[in-house]
């Protein structure tokens, strides 16, 4: 009964769309037909301009139609022809020493085979291009490899790599003042990180300084390249509006968007517009006219488009169609690697998790039926029975009614719970990750010649993020040991001064802060490498107390409070000091960070909970702290007393 009433709502959806005044989607239907035909008008014309330019021996004006054409085939996303293409015209210009379209043109391949889902092909020719341009000492080649390498960091949906490579890019160009073209693709590659990460406010900021530069490079220019930058500018404002939920201001944007995609009248265009066009109707809870957006990217280009596939898929859901949807959600984690398998995983997972919901409604809704007919055979056996059943029926029910409650939310936050620990977990990996495997490939270049001291800075870089990666895993063990309830043997005995000075080089806080004038001298060494820092470490009242614990176990829950206080201080100061009684010693860590609210004192001890949602860390290395000196006896808690930022407390037996 529900597909059928879906179909319903979908045919009348489509109905109401193509019969109304909406042009967009009339036009989405037909052009791909129109936009082949015009294609291939567009490149016969080029073709003869070629010929002629070269029956008149000018190859300046061959090398800019040469140039045309592949701006073409890129603007009606012909990707596979693109890529053809570009090996026979950047042999040409490589002939005719025209260097600057020979690097555009290259980029312009290796952007078609990521767009394809080349990516690996993608990433060697893009390697090849930068050594190429470092060669030639070419600033335009140089600029258009990094160009392409944050492109497919955005793919990858690694922002932070993404949008360093756009900066050096925007650095390499930034005298190129007649190419806005290029510059304003900065601002389109950064908003789209951003949207990525889902930062719309970051986003938003961008545009309006896209729309400060647009007003005042181009002012009311109508070429065609020009339409094309306030298009995409305009797209990353409706994408912003559409992130934050204004709705309205959305609409506005996408309007103007509309204006120029029309005018503009390529695959490329249309393909963009009516992919947020999918976005703001999703948003707005139509998922009919969603899914008919979608239907409109797919017959405006070929390219593969595994966002629209998102979207589509989540349309799908609100119209009751999961099994379709799921089925999309398995087509894209098939088709990627493990990398980018992550995030349609776990749509998956949450779709299950929505699955199990529906089958305990199910079973609800059968259980009340078999109640309701039992019910009615009571009614002529006896008043008395029917009473006593309806009494009892209702009791049952009430509890079913609970049990699912419960399940649903604990459902929701198993899912919101699991998706945040893979998006930080993911971002801890990469980041480093990605940081290795690149200078890795530097050191290790048979033909790299790098200064002594430059190649040392390389290495330090590679072992300071390997060990970043092995400190990850090590957090994520001892992780699995902190959900057990085991004891923790207390065989060492050990001092106070010991346990502080280990936790504060594991913590490595020294190298963000700078010494107060209260620091014990003992813990005031040559560790502090940061004397401009504008936070204060003080040390005191540590005194050489002996107990009986487990030292590594107490450093790693000292040296995690200590890590966490450095995280959340950007100014002021952090402060370690102790107090003891003959059984018992006690740590405090204070600082004059951002602090915690009080609704929040006990959730903060939770697993994968952070805060603060843009800080790095996992979010579990106070529910470690606190497994460890609850299992050694002892605990750790937050002093709600504290105003200026945030008290800890970690208690440790003594004896």
């Amino acid at each position: 009964m529900r597909r059928l009433l879906s179909i319903l709502c979908l045919l009348i959806g489509c109905f109401t769309l193509y019969a109304g005044p909406t042009e967009g989607l009339r036009v989405g239907e037909r052009s791909s037909g129109m936009n082949e035909d015009a294609a291939k008008t567009a490149l016969a014309r080029i073709d003869v301009q070629i010929s002629q330019q070269q029956l008149r021996g000018d190859v300046e004006r061959e090398g800019n139609a040469r140039w045309q054409k592949m701006l073409i085939l890129k603007n009606y996303s012909l990707t596979k022809q693109q890529v053809e293409e570009a090996e026979l015209q950047m042999e040409w210009f490589r002939r005719n020493n025209q260097w600057d379209y020979y690097y555009r043109t290259w980029q312009l391949k290796t952007n078609a085979l990521s767009a394809s889902g080349k990516l690996q092909q993608s990433l060697q020719e893009t390697q090849r291009m930068l050594d190429d341009a470092k060669e030639r000492n070419n600033k335009l080649g140089r600029a258009m490899a990094y160009k392409q390498i944050g492109v497919i960091y955005l793919n990858m949906k690694q922002t932070e790599p993404a949008v360093e490579a756009l900066k050096r890019y925007a650095e390499l160009m930034k005298d190129e003042e007649s190419d806005f073209s290029s510059l304003s693709s900065i601002y389109y590659r950064m908003a789209k990180a951003y949207d990525y990460d889902k930062a719309y406010d970051r986003e938003l900021q961008l545009t309006n300084e896209w729309l400060e530069f647009l007003n005042t490079k181009v002012g009311k220019l109508k070429a065609a390249e020009v339409r094309e930058c306030w298009h995409a500018c305009y797209l990353a404002r409706a994408a912003a509006f559409i992130g934050q939920n204004k709705l309205d201001e959305a609409k506005l944007a996408l309007d103007t968007a509309a204006h120029h995609a029309h005018l503009i009248n390529t695959s490329l265009s249309l393909h963009h517009y009516y992919k947020m066009q999918a976005r703001y109707y999703l948003a707005k809870g139509d998922a009919v006219k969603a899914l008919l957006y979608t239907d409109s990217v797919r017959l405006t280009t070929n390219e593969r488009d595994d966002h629209i596939e998102e979207v589509r898929a989540q349309a799908l859901i609100m119209l009751g169609q999961g099994a379709e949807a799921a089925q999309i959600y398995q087509r894209l984690y098939h088709d990627k690697d493990s990398v980018f398998g992550r995030d349609a995983r776990q749509h998956l997972d949450e779709l299950n998790t929505l699955f199990q919901v529906d089958e305990l409604k199910t079973e609800q809704q059968r259980t009340r039926f078999l109640y309701i007919l039992i019910t009615a055979s009571s009614i002529v056996l006896a008043l008395l029975l029917l009473i006593l059943y309806g009494w009892r029926s209702a009791i049952r029910q009430k509890k079913v009614n609970e049990e699912l409650r419960i399940a649903n939310e604990r459902a929701k936050v198993s899912s919101k719970m699991k998706s945040e620990f893979i998006r930080n977990i993911t971002h801890e990996i990469r980041t480093p990750l990605n940081i290795v495997s690149g200078f890795t490939q530097i050191l290790t270049k048979p033909d790299a010649d790098l200064p002594d001291d430059e190649k040392r800075d390389l290495q330090e870089r590679v072992s300071e993020n390997t060990d970043r990666i092995t400190n990850l895993v090590d957090r994520m063990l001892e992780l699995s040991d902190a959900s057990s309830e085991t004891s923790i043997e207390r065989n060492d005995q050990t001092n106070v001064v010991d346990i502080v000075s280990q936790a504060i080089d594991h913590s490595k806080i020294a190298f963000h802060t700078r010494p107060g004038r209260s620091t014990v001298d003992r813990l005031q060494s040559p560790r502090f490498k940061s004397p401009d820092s504008t936070i204060v470490f003080e040390v005191n009242q540590i005194q050489m107390i002996q107990l009986r614990t487990n030292k590594i176990y107490a450093v790693r829950a000292l040296s995690q409070l200590l890590e966490n206080a450095v995280k959340f201080t950007r100014e002021g100061s952090i402060t370690l000091s102790m107090t003891y009684t003959d059984s018992k010693v006690r740590f405090t860590v204070e600082d004059t960070g951002i602090g915690i609210p009080a609704d929040q004192t006990e959730h903060i001890f939770e697993e994968f909970i952070q805060l603060d949602e843009f800080s790095d860390g996992t979010g579990i290395g106070l529910t470690i702290a606190r497994s460890i000196a609850q299992r050694m006896g002892g605990d750790l808690w937050l002093d709600t007393d504290y105003k200026e930022g945030s008290r800890f407390i970690l208690e440790l037996l003594r004896t």
